[in-house]
């Protein structure tokens, strides 16, 4: 849209349609659009060629709003140039680079042309809930802190820091973009009283006040971001602009061990020095934020530089303040009188009175009455003073002071208290000197400390027990955990799916049960010679626990009784013509069948799981359940060769186990210490039917890094 709200297409008077009737081709000055790639703030961004390399980059144009005037649309494109000044000085590993400004004359369409990277957004990432494990997001947040403690040195403060500008490229990269905000400390700045620029949800308390801002504005907004990576929380939330505007200026963040206690305790001091509301109390450096970061990496504790010292104060003096000189006579000009001696000065290399000095010039001054002018004489060796003692001086020295005028003389208010003063701002700047190199170590709180360490306590042997599929012990460490930190959603979370997994075990358990009784009460009947009533009970038995051989036999046994008393009862009837009561043969052969329908067949026999998993792990184990049985513990690797060549290589999980026919839940638990993998997959109420076949395919996306699954 143009500055007076007709529509626009940018481009439009560059489009040239070759002569064999081909698509017209978008171009932007010399570049060639290939597609549109999203639209921001700004404008619409392109995909462009620059045929003069051959390179792709990213073209960012100006849009300008519909209802903007002359004067606001030349300041909108100020701000755009700015951007790509501030930007184009910047060439860091972590900052987009800048290589082209230009306008379309044809279109007055302005444009940055951009370091084009393929990858996603922060936001984005977020928002899919990707997994990013700690040390990937301390990694990538150390990475834009040290490009923004590079902009903050060439005096470029970002004031837009989000994960909407943080891209993540392969390699574990992140690179930070959009400067179109951005303030050169060195240059004006283009915000009119009382504007802010930024997003409400990242800013810092001196940006929502509209104070001034510097480097530490960007640290502030990172560390929110550092605390939606850990948490997928923003620390700040609301539901309107004066709410999350006022939880920035006066509220503290939920601490992070409440929201997920397994993020490791080193966060927790980064993330409070980078969020500290007083400026002076943050990070100074953004390099020093990152510096710490790399030390939780490694599993250290981050150092907290020591907070900056009060500033001397200064003291100025105006011409007008004339602060008269106090002279104090000492006891050695009281000794004798002797002809006043002008200070001494150096005349060629050596010391002497200014009298003779005088006499020389003098002379030198006069008409010359001979060749060389008469050498000065030697000024005589002064006698030796005799020495008076300490005590002896200090008295006289105090009776010359009662005698002095000036003494008596009243001191003007201003006089006086700029000494005060002057005394005041040399005791503090010692006191703060002091306190600088002995920094006052905090108290240590002992018993946070001793409940943290149970708690990290509690989350490793939970975490374990779950991988050895022991659920009800892990439920215990877990209860124990929840009395700790009672409002940690993440335990709570936790503690829900154990508590259906442990009813679903005690639902197989009591299901085991219950055919074991089934199972003695048709024993019981078998035993009493009642084989028909004893049939049907020893099946239902098998049909709750099919790995009951007994039961399968002992029916087998009964329909075996069944039928030979039912043979002898048919040789009983022929040999026995005319005996009453005897049935005709048809029916005889309808009893038979009727017998041989209320005997219903054997049930069928257990399932099958058959789990498939190729795995491009080298190390590793996959651990699958259903229900209380137990389908596979497999390693992910195999090792080749030999001695010293032997070595670790993946290998496709290929098993097939039989199971109990039920419904239950199907468990998953796969655990790669070299990626740092710790997986676990619930499909909840998978139904398996006696005598059928069932497939539980694993895979792994790399790029996504998530695990897929699918049971038939």
């Amino acid at each position: 849209m143009t500055a007076h709200g007709s529509p626009i297409d940018p481009g439009s008077e560059t489009r040239h349609r070759a002569s064999s009737g081909e698509k017209p081709q978008l171009k932007l000055g010399r570049y060639e659009v290939v597609r549109e790639l999203g639209k921001g703030a700004m404008g619409i961004v392109y995909l462009a060629k620059d045929p003069l390399i051959g390179r792709l980059v990213a073209l960012k144009t100006i849009r300008p709003a519909a209802h903007v005037d002359d004067d606001e649309t030349k300041e909108f494109q100020q701000r755009f140039v700015r951007e790509a000044q501030a930007a184009g000085i910047l060439n860091h590993p972590a900052i987009v680079t800048v290589h082209d400004i230009g306008q379309d004359e044809p279109s007055g369409m302005s444009f940055i042309a951009m370091e084009y990277v393929e990858g996603q957004n922060l936001k984005e990432v977020l928002a899919q809930g990707r997994a990013l494990s700690f040390e990937q997001i301390g990694d990538l947040v150390a990475q834009v802190a040290e490009g923004l403690d590079f902009a903050h040195a060439k005096g470029i403060v970002h004031r837009d820091v989000k994960p909407a500008n943080i891209i993540l490229l392969d390699g574990n990269r992140a690179k930070i973009t959009d400067f179109g905000i951005a303030k050169i400390t060195s240059g004006g700045n283009l915000t009119t009283t009382g504007q802010f620029l930024g997003t409400p949800n990242y800013m810092a308390p001196e940006q929502i006040k509209g104070a001034p801002v510097d480097g530490r504005t960007d640290i502030f907004s990172l560390g929110i971001c550092l605390y939606e990576c850990l948490t997928r929380r923003k620390p700040f939330g609301g539901d309107s602009l004066t709410s999350i505007s006022y939880k920035i200026v006066h509220e503290p963040f939920p601490p992070l061990h409440e929201v997920n206690p397994q993020i490791p305790e080193g966060f927790n001091d980064v993330v409070a020095h980078s969020l500290a509301k007083d400026p002076a109390k943050r990070y100074q450096r953004a390099k020093d934020m990152a510096m710490a970061l790399r030390a939780v990496g490694r599993g250290e504790r981050p150092v907290r530089p020591s907070e900056p010292i009060f500033a001397e104060e200064t003291i100025v003096t105006r011409d007008r303040d004339k602060i008269p000189t106090l002279e104090i006579p000492f006891p050695e000009a009281e000794v004798e009188a002797a002809p006043p001696v002008m200070p001494a000065q150096e005349v060629g290399g050596s010391t002497r009175p200014l009298r003779a000095a005088a006499g020389a010039i003098a002379a030198a001054s006069a008409p010359a009455k001979a060749a060389k002018p008469p050498k000065p004489p030697k000024p005589p060796k002064a006698p030796k003073a005799p020495t008076t003692p300490v005590s002896l001086q200090l008295k006289q020295t105090l009776s010359n002071l009662r005698t002095t005028p000036l003494w008596r003389r009243r001191i003007s208010p201003a006089i006086f208290f700029a000494i005060v003063a002057v005394l005041v701002a040399i005791l503090i700047g010692a006191v703060a000197t002091i306190r600088a190199r002995n920094p006052v170590v905090p108290a240590v709180d002992t018993q946070l400390e001793a409940k943290r360490a149970r708690e990290r306590q509690l989350r490793k042997e939970g975490n374990e027990l779950l991988r050895q599929g022991r659920v009800a012990d892990a439920y215990v460490k877990y209860q124990e955990l929840k009395q700790l930190s009672p409002h940690s959603p993440y335990v709570n979370e936790l503690l829900q799916r154990l508590m259906a997994m442990r009813q679903q075990e005690e639902l197989s358990k009591q299901q085991l049960a219950q055919a074991q009784a089934k199972l003695e009460q048709g024993l019981a009947l078998y035993n009493e010679k009642k084989y028909a009533e004893a049939i049907p009970v020893l099946q239902e038995a098998l049909v709750i626990n099919p790995q009951l051989l007994q039961a399968d036999e002992t029916i087998k046994a009964s329909q075996a009784e069944l039928q030979k008393a039912a043979d002898r009862q048919a040789a009983r009837r022929g040999t026995t013509p005319g005996t009453r009561g005897m049935l005709p043969e048809t029916s005889t052969t309808a009893t038979m069948a009727e017998t041989t329908q209320t005997v219903p067949a054997p049930a069928a026999g257990p399932s099958q799981l058959h789990l498939t998993f190729n795995s491009p792990f080298a190390d590793g184990t996959i651990i699958v359940k259903f229900g209380a049985d137990l389908v596979a513990r497999e390693n992910l690797y195999e090792d080749r060769g030999r001695a010293i060549f032997r070595r670790r290589a993946a290998r496709a999980v290929n098993v097939t186990k039989e199971v109990t026919p039920k419904n239950a839940d199907v468990q998953i638990w796969i655990n790669v210490p070299s990626q740092k993998i710790n997986e676990y997959h619930l499909i909840a109420n998978a139904r398996l039917m006696p005598g059928t076949n069932h497939h539980l395919a694993v895979s792994y996306n790399a790029q996504s890094k998530t695990f897929d699954y699918a049971l038939n």
